[in-house]
């Protein structure tokens, strides 16, 4: 299992499985994972039907998580965090306007799953499109939506069906 899943920062999580529809969400840490998109929806609509948390529990959670993580509980958030493998082939949908504009994109792309290390070693997933743009997860909106089409594009690929034959 992927090291960010079992981040103290995001709740437990688990691997994607193909075919399956997830949804980025923002945590109060201001990580960004994905989630399925079932307890995506469920949260919101709870969370819709309890009212919005007020400005400043919102702000003393935030401080509370970052002096002391194991402090404050998950309660109220979607889970578990989904991870996909790095080289997953997946379908993002509904691309919003201003990555279109910024990054030429299209509202429905196709993107392969990659790991970077801009700094100090800070690993962090991210998704390469095929125009070669290379998107940090944190950079995608609350609700994003992302289908996992292949747990690793190479597995997808078929092999030669005729054998090389060698001359010598």
């Amino acid at each position: 299992m992927r090291r960010d899943c079992l981040s103290r920062k995001t709740k437990p999580g688990r691997l994607a499985v193909e075919g399956e529809e997830l949804v980025a969400h923002r945590f109060p840490s201001a990580l960004v994972r994905m989630v399925s998109h079932a307890d995506y929806w469920r949260w919101r609509t709870v969370a819709e039907a309890t009212g919005a948390e007020s400005i400043v529990r919102k702000l003393l959670t935030r401080f509370l998580r970052f002096i002391a993580p194991g402090l404050v509980s998950w309660e109220g958030q979607p889970g578990p965090v989904v991870a996909f493998p790095s080289e997953a082939l997946l379908r993002v949908y509904g691309i919003a306007p201003k990555l279109q504009g910024l990054y030429h994109l299209s509202a429905m792309e196709d993107a392969i799953s990659i790991e970077v290390t801009p700094w100090l070693g800070r690993r962090t997933d991210a998704l390469c499109f095929g125009n070669g743009v290379v998107l940090p997860l944190e950079s995608l909106d609350e609700g994003q939506r992302v289908r996992v089409l292949y747990s690793s594009w190479t597995e997808s690929l078929e092999p030669i069906s005729v054998p090389l034959q060698l001359e010598m």
